[in-house]
């Protein structure tokens, strides 16, 4: 038997509002700001300040010395190579002259205790960029421990 012939139609929008159920929500914890453990820094602040500042160091915006405290040897050595294969240095003179990157959008994903995975979109003048991160606690401080660029 068709399935669909059982099924009734309703004679007007009144009986149909009748039939609705209002639901209550419940907020989706992967869409939530992670949350701040105490005694522990704001991860999403910090991942918006560490996005900046390496998009305005592969810029050339920013000296890459400003990132030793902030990131693993592995990711400052291979940022460090990227920024000399790329001939940039910054001048204090060479600030504002041009545009600065701005990011639009930063998601933050927190996979485990002292972790925080990191997704970003940049943008600069016409050029749009990814920059993907990871960072750990450690020390009480968030530190870049694996970056990718796009």
């Amino acid at each position: 038997m068709n399935n669909l012939s059982t099924v009734s139609r309703p004679d007007s929008i009144a009986e149909t509002r009748s039939n609705v159920r209002l639901l209550r929500s419940v907020p989706n914890p992967e869409h939530q700001r992670p949350t701040v453990r105490p005694g522990m820094p704001d991860a999403v602040a910090w991942a918006s300040r560490l996005v900046q500042a390496v998009s305005e160091v592969i810029a050339g915006d920013r000296p890459i010395s400003q990132l030793v405290r902030f990131a693993d040897e592995e990711v400052f050595a291979e940022l460090n190579r990227r920024v000399r294969l790329l001939g940039l240095t910054t001048t204090a003179t060479g600030r504002g002259a041009h545009e600065r990157s701005v990011i639009r959008s930063i998601r933050v994903c927190t996979p485990a205790h002292r972790v925080a995975e990191v997704a970003a979109h940049v943008r600069r003048g016409d050029r749009s960029r990814a920059i993907a991160l990871r960072m750990e606690v450690r020390r009480n401080r968030w530190i870049c421990t694996a970056l990718e660029l796009g």
